[in-house]
């Protein structure tokens, strides 16, 4: 499949194992070192920010309770769950169906529990948990179902998406029907498998095999919007404006700050590298910072420059 993007400015790459096309995206892969890192902390969400997907979907932080967090996406439907993402969300609702999930520690003999959670990630950390849920269909019944879980840290991995490159811990969970356990022989029904990125704060790959009952589905990171909304006016102005000129006047690599010290307020933005789509679109990888009082963040992604010069977080 014909590549859609020609590199005009990459910054240098590190070296990789193999590279793939997929649904003509470029994609570069590399294991990284099984032990260089530990201990890797639950996602911490913030209110506000909005994450892009190359399957033209999005989703947003409505809020932060805790461990709880509530989302909204590009159909303006609510769901709410753990920072944990290989959990599924225990409230969640769609056009026809909605329902409520639950999970908790597997016991086995003597009653003796599994971890239940990965996290803090550590390559070769399992866990294994029960989920039960129900939901109501769009006649009103309402079904009930129980799952059996494993997952694991499977290891260390490179990846490049459309968001950039990452270094990625590589997260794998298997649901199997109720009876796989206690002897039973197992029937698995679904594996699922996170790239997530702690640069990010989020993954940046996800992909779902249903093992043959229905397609597979995979879908990356595209970009990241800070939590503008909520922020001094003269803070939010100097973000767009500083996302703005890099992106239209810095090259690759060059980095463009701001600062407003009267609201302590200060970031930056630098474009990482510019290609041209099969439209003919110029459009930049980024990577911006921004640090408001004793809160640092960084953002990651792609934005593309419109007709009118302005350059914007595609929708795809």
């Amino acid at each position: 499949m014909r590549n859609r993007y020609r590199t005009i400015h990459p910054s240098a790459p590190p070296a990789v194992a193999c590279i793939i096309f997929y649904t003509g995206l470029l994609v570069l892969c590399a294991q990284g070192s099984a032990g260089a890192e530990t201990g890797i902390a639950l996602p911490n969400y913030q209110p506000g920010t909005t994450f892009f997907y190359s399957n033209g979907s999005w989703e947003t932080v409505e809020a932060v309770r805790g461990e709880q967090v509530t989302w909204r996406n590009h159909r303006n439907r609510i769901s709410m769950g753990s920072r944990d993402f290989s959990y599924r969300r225990q409230q969640w609702q769609t056009r026809r169906r909605q329902g409520t999930r639950r999970q908790r520690p597997r016991e086995d003999w003597f009653a003796q529990s599994s971890p239940a959670s990965l996290w803090p990630l550590a390559v070769g950390k399992k866990a294994r948990y029960v989920e039960t849920g129900r939901w109501q269909n769009e006649e009103g019944r309402w079904r009930t179902y129980k799952a059996h879980w494993r997952s694991e840290v499977a290891g260390r991995e490179r990846v490049r998406t459309m968001a950039g490159e990452f270094d990625t811990w590589k997260i794998m969970a298997y649901r199997y029907s109720e009876g796989a356990a206690y002897g039973r022989p197992p029937r698995l029904r679904e594996v699922r498998i996170w790239y997530y990125a702690p640069d990010v704060g989020h993954y940046v790959r996800y992909t779902k095999d249903f093992r043959g009952r229905k397609p597979s589905r995979s879908i990356d990171l595209v970009s990241v919007r800070p939590a503008l909304d909520q922020l001094n006016p003269s803070v939010r102005s100097a973000i767009e404006n500083n996302f703005q000129r890099a992106l239209e006047k810095k090259r690759s690599g060059q980095k463009l700050g701001w600062a407003l010290p009267r609201q302590s307020a200060s970031g930056m933005t630098q474009p990482v590298a510019t290609f041209r789509t099969s439209t003919n679109r110029f459009c930049r990888h980024y990577h911006q910072k921004v640090n408001i009082g004793n809160t640092n963040r960084s953002y990651f992604g792609m934005a593309c420059r419109d007709g009118a010069g302005q350059w914007r977080l595609p929708r795809l």
